[in-house]
């Protein structure tokens, strides 16, 4: 089980963790590796968007990157285009959501289409009037003739 412990200002840390002091006959090792990452390099131009500078840096981190002028210069083309994506799929995503309540909000204004039972006396009803249509025509033959007539040229 983890055990918790409070932290104090001004209190030493677990025994674990404090460090036995160095000799002071012993200077600390001088590395001659490249410079540590630090946020001011990335933030240092002021024409600069912050974003991109704090994303690059981010960056620069996951990869342990070091702080060469032409990294630097490198990760901030790769934030730049990584918040660029993130910007068009963000649009893309928020046009394809608004279309969707545009659309559901326009079917919401449209009345209910009509049942079944609305359908088969629709249809019960034409055909009806076509019954009675082809029953007076079969009641005035000349009208009928005339008809056929003016169909035939």
């Amino acid at each position: 089980m983890a055990s918790i412990e409070t932290l104090r200002p001004g209190a030493p840390g677990p025994a674990s963790q404090v460090a036995a002091p160095a000799p002071a006959d012993q200077s600390p090792p001088v590395s001659a590796g490249p410079e540590p990452l630090r946020l001011d390099h990335f933030l240092a131009d002021p024409a600069a968007d912050r974003l991109t500078g704090l994303v690059a840096f981010a960056l620069a981190a996951e990869r342990q990157a070091d702080a060469a002028p032409e990294t630097i210069a490198r990760l901030r083309r790769d934030a730049e285009v990584a918040l660029t994506d993130h910007a068009f799929r963000t649009l893309h995503n928020n046009v394809e959501r608004l279309q969707q309540e545009a659309v559901l909000a326009r079917l919401g204004h449209l009345p209910r289409p009509p049942g079944l039972l609305r359908l088969v006396s629709a249809n019960l009803v034409a055909l009806a009037l076509a019954a009675a249509g082809a029953g007076w025509l079969a009641l005035h033959p000349q009208t009928l003739a005339g008809i056929t007539g003016l169909l035939a040229g």
